[in-house]
């Protein structure tokens, strides 16, 4: 209890800065904005504090955002992913080869350190299995946070600058996805009660999952719990002021874990940074046109598919843009399994072929 001060700064700093960006009408403002402000606060004070204990309790509610908006419909479309599945796992073994390549002979990084810091899933999932291989975990870490960081700060006014080129129309409704409305309006349940339901959906999906060792497993039964709740009954509810509460709360803590002595390693990592960063950009930009080409589905859907970013962040950035939010979220479920079941042996392999 005696950090709980830190805590409350460090999420009221999230709260200024992302109602800030929300009322200057940043893309994904609420996240976006308590990540700047988080990671501005903790590198001049060294105080921003957001125990990685928390983040199981933000997944919850970011399972429960997303769950109570999948339909019977989804379901029933759920085999329409086979191509863009396809796509993008291919997609990710290209940057992970490429990049990791250019991160080994430019960046100076060994073979397991490169390819599981170009790696595209979670930070933490990475380091402990890098660990494995003998790769530099700190700068694995420090890596895949950066990814993250510049993903959530920079990306959408990424997104923004290909929708104005391609179809400005688009911008008119950018949006939408700022309002949760209830997806079943006719319930005659009290709201608070359906509340309290979903809430507790969430939670009990989420510990299942983890108690059965499913790698992310608080946000995906989280939103399988939410999501069945959902799909077979009119109970599912999850407000407007939860969701921009539980993106100043993941913001914040992504800003948190940016620390004065990750800042100190970055002369170090400049060049493995720039080129990850830069690998980023371009395979969002054409994997998500290829994407967009082969599946049909909506441009920016496309370009959210394709964002190598956390699943958390992501699922929550979908819910900020006019797009099919619950195939964005199952497609980064199918990357980060992928990424964590079929790299780390590809990985091996490399550190026996490679010089």
């Amino acid at each position: 209890m005696a950090d709980l001060p830190a805590l409350l700064i460090t999420i009221a700093v999230g709260a200024a800065g992302g109602l800030t960006a929300r009322r200057l009408k940043m893309p994904a403002g609420a996240m976006t904005g308590a990540l700047i402000a988080v990671v501005i606060y903790t590198l001049i004070t060294g105080k921003g504090y957001f125990p990685a204990g928390y983040k199981m309790y933000i997944q919850f509610f970011t399972g429960a955002l997303v769950g109570t908006k999948l339909t019977r419909k989804d379901v029933r479309e759920l085999p329409s992913l086979a191509v863009p599945v396809i796509v993008q796992i291919v997609s990710m073994l290209v940057l992970n080869l490429v990049f990791g390549l250019l991160m080994h002979y430019m960046g100076g990084l060994d073979v397991p350190t490169a390819f599981f810091s170009s790696a595209p899933a979670g930070m933490t999932d990475m380091a402990l299995i890098a660990a494995d291989y003998g790769a530099d975990t700190l700068y694995v870490s420090i890596i895949q946070l950066m990814r993250i960081v510049i993903i959530v700060a920079c990306m959408p006014a990424f997104y923004r600058w290909i929708i104005s080129r391609r179809d400005p129309q688009m911008l008119e409704h950018e949006h939408k996805g700022n309002r949760v409305r209830d997806s079943h309006p006719d319930c005659p349940v009290r709201k608070e009660f359906r509340l309290l339901i979903t809430v507790a959906a969430a939670f009990a999906g989420g510990l299942l999952f983890r108690a059965a060792g499913v790698k992310s497993g608080a946000l995906i039964g989280a939103i399988a719990g939410t999501g069945l709740l959902s799909v077979f009954t009119d109970l599912a509810y999850f407000p407007s002021e939860y969701k921009v509460g539980t993106q100043i709360c993941a913001g914040a803590f992504v800003g948190a874990q940016l620390s004065r002595d990750s800042l100190y390693l970055l002369p170090r990592l400049i060049l493995p940074v720039g080129i990850m960063l830069a690998g980023i950009f371009v395979f969002v930009y054409c994997s998500g046109m290829i994407m967009h080409k082969v599946s049909g589905y909506g441009l920016l859907t496309s370009l959210l598919m394709s964002t190598p970013g956390g699943m958390q962040e992501m699922s929550l950035m979908a819910q900020d843009f006019d797009c099919d939010a619950p195939k964005v979220v199952m497609m980064h479920v199918v990357r980060v399994m992928a990424v964590i079941f079929t790299f780390p042996p590809l990985i091996g392999w490399l550190q026996t072929v490679l010089p």
